[in-house]
């Protein structure tokens, strides 16, 4: 796999992983216990599943394309991972509301604006990696 390949996929990896992870404890600190940085947001509300499931379906997402790296990264991943930016960034403008009502436009624009940009650089290498695997079966048939 080319660098360029490699370094879209970790930082991709790393924003999921480590944003995710981070969301969720904020999530709980808000909704048990009314504080951290959502202090009060989330607090005693039946909606915090919802973005509790969101942002661990985004951390075992970048878990999982840090083990699949390991034993060689397949271009049909970077389509998957396309797929996972398409509908984290998706469904952040389909219920861009959500971020006005509890205060989080800035937050909601900086998360969405790195899905828009990992779901191009995804695409991209996507293509890439078939351009190259073409190459290679070209010159090796």
């Amino acid at each position: 796999m080319n660098r360029f390949r490699k370094l879209i996929m970790i930082a991709n990896a790393l924003f999921l992983s480590l944003t995710g992870f981070a969301q969720m404890i904020f999530e709980l600190l808000s909704h048990y216990r009314g504080m951290g940085p959502l202090n009060g947001i989330f607090t005693d509300t039946p909606y915090t599943i919802g973005f509790f499931e969101a942002h661990g379906f985004a951390v075992l997402t970048g878990i999982l394309v840090f083990s699949v790296m390991l034993k060689g990264l397949d271009a049909h991943w970077h389509l998957y991972l396309a797929g996972v930016c398409l509908l984290l960034g998706g469904s952040n403008l389909l219920f861009w509301d959500s971020f006005s009502k509890v205060g989080l436009v800035a937050a909601g624009i900086v998360a969405t604006s790195l899905h828009v940009t990992f779901f191009v650089l995804q695409v991209v290498c996507y293509l890439i990696s078939r351009r190259e695997e073409k190459r290679f079966t070209s010159s090796h048939a």
